[in-house]
């Protein structure tokens, strides 16, 4: 009968075979721990090369840091540090087979380990998911006879690799926690076909259950759902199963210790031949501090809009029914002014005209009151304006204001607008009533209007003055009701027309702004949105 020769003695070939045995077993008991498979696989090696020590070390920079060391390896710990330039290591890092240095033939590079007094060094480069992450070397005080043989080198190729494998997994599970710390996102997988859901410590924590839980049955998890959100989960169920859409919804989730939580669950699935999902996976973020948020500022709003709906009513009545009174005050005003003038001493004069004076400011504040109120209900007609002709019947209001003071208005008009021509009238008419109004005497005054599309097709209203200008500081604040920036007697005026303006303005979905500075003038841009007449 033939034999089959290896040249390798069969005692050191079978011990050669249960090592490998061993390291595989020893990967697969590990499990998940894969710094105790690190552990064993080193130490096996120790054992069957007979060395002094083995050490797993990550190597960045030209430092090696030592993560595992396995026999008496004295003074070196995990965590140490050593340069790696000239000694084995750099050798085992730029080598693709495992280098094995034995004094006195590599005593000049053996003196440059960690460890005095080493005769023997066998290493190999460590790959980890297909990158370079170290490497692993076995040291001894005493020099191996006959070297190491092919099997030997072997055996420690294959214990390498399995370090290798373990590494990377160590490394993939930190950036997996690492990504679930960070997101602070709960996960969960769905096996279908056994109806059971894993679930991560995080969504357990979530949801107030032991973490220890790990799995429950899909029923056992629906019946935590908030019964007010199971139409809408078992809605993003069927849609999930039926298209090729991820799932995802909100929903609450009713804790054990009876409080309530909402959650954000999104996922996708593995689908089976009939394209049916047999496998989902996704993640779930504690959203309950949002919803409350959310709820809350909803309250406010509608709060907000009730009595801001009251507020407006409110103006309404009360000014339309004070302007009956108010047309008696000033018409008999001006009856005894005309009839009894004469009978009047001087202060009886001064009396009756801050009588009518008062009346009349009063009517004017009152009808800029309806304005600004009826600005909010009044229906809207949006429509492509002609901004000449418009433009041109605003300025003839102005007509003789302009004439007396010497002023004029000159416009550039190419852009297009579509809003409501009631409205923006009256926004003209209370912009450039405001330049009119505050113009400089120092020089003749000079109104400018010019009209802008940008590229999105949004329009840029613009009306610019040499007036007497404002502070900076106050370009907010003069759009704000009933504020003035000048005494009565030097500016007449409610101040109402500019906070009219802004009313006027949001209306369309727009904004106003506001740009002046002293004795410089002011200029006034109103952007409207792109719309379809």
């Amino acid at each position: 009968m033939a034999e089959f020769k290896t040249g390798v003695p069969a005692e050191a070939l079978a011990r050669a075979q249960a090592l490998v045995l061993a390291l595989v077993k020893d990967s697969a008991d590990a499990g998940r721990d894969h710094d105790l498979a690190v552990r064993r696989l080193l130490s096996r090696i120790v054992d069957y090369f007979g060395v002094q020590a083995g050490f797993v070390s990550e190597i960045f920079n030209g430092i090696a840091t030592v993560e595992t060391v396995a026999g008496e390896a004295g003074e070196i710990a995990a965590g140490a540090t050593v340069p790696i330039a000239g000694a084995p290591c750099e050798q085992s890092m730029q080598s693709d087979r495992p280098v094995v240095l034995m004094r006195p033939d590599d005593e000049a590079v053996l003196a440059r380990l960690p460890v005095d007094g080493l005769a023997t060094y066998i290493g190999a480069r460590l790959l980890a998911g297909g990158r370079v992450h170290g490497t692993v070397c076995l040291v001894s005080p005493e020099m191996r006879a006959g070297g190491c043989s092919a099997v030997e080198l072997g055996v420690f190729e294959t214990a390498v690799a399995l370090i290798g494998q373990h590494v990377a997994l160590r490394r993939a599970d930190e950036r997996y926690d690492l990504a679930m710390r960070g997101s602070n996102a709960g996960f969960w997988y769905l096996d279908v076909r056994r109806g059971e859901v894993t679930l991560s410590p995080r969504f357990l924590e979530i949801m107030g259950l032991d973490v220890a839980m790990t799995s429950i049955s899909l029923d056992s998890f629906l019946s935590y759902v908030h019964p007010d959100d199971e139409a809408a989960v078992q809605a993003a169920i069927v849609r999930h199963f039926s298209e090729p859409v991820p799932f995802d919804v909100e929903h609450r989730m009713n804790r054990p210790d009876g409080r309530s939580v909402w959650v954000h669950a999104h996922g996708d699935s593995l689908r089976g031949a009939d394209g049916r999902p047999v496998r989902l996976a996704g993640s779930a973020h504690d959203i309950t501090d949002r919803r409350a948020a959310e709820e809350m500022a909803a309250a406010h709003a509608e709060a907000l809009k009730a009595s801001n709906a009251e507020l407006e009513r409110f103006a309404y009545v009360a000014s339309h029914d004070l302007q009956e009174p108010l047309r008696k005050v000033r018409a008999f005003g001006d009856l005894l002014h005309r009839d009894y003038s004469d009978r009047l001493d001087a202060r009886g004069h001064k009396l009756l005209d801050t009588m009518i004076d008062g009346a009349g400011r009063m009517q004017k504040l009152i009808q800029d009151l309806l304005s600004y109120s009826r600005s909010a209900h009044v229906a809207m007609s949006r429509q492509a304006l002609d901004m000449e002709k418009l433009v041109l019947d605003v300025a003839s209001d102005f007509e003789l204001a302009l004439a007396e003071t010497g002023g004029t208005i000159c416009w550039d008009l190419p852009g297009r607008l579509v809003a409501d021509p009631v409205l923006m009238r009256q926004l003209l008419a209370n912009l450039i009533g405001n330049a009119v109004k505050y113009r400089d005497p120092k020089r003749p005054q000079r109104i400018e209007l010019s009209l802008v599309n940008d590229e999105a097709g949004n329009a840029v209203l613009s009306v610019r003055d040499n007036g007497i200008g404002f502070p900076p500081e106050h370009a907010t604040r003069i759009f704000e009701v009933f504020t003035r920036l000048h005494s009565r007697g030097d500016y007449p005026g409610t101040g109402v027309g500019l906070a009219l303006c802004q009313r006027i303005v949001e209306r369309h979905g727009g904004h106003i702004w506001a740009e002046g500075r002293p004795g410089e003038g002011a200029a006034f841009h109103v952007h409207l949105p792109a719309t379809e007449q």
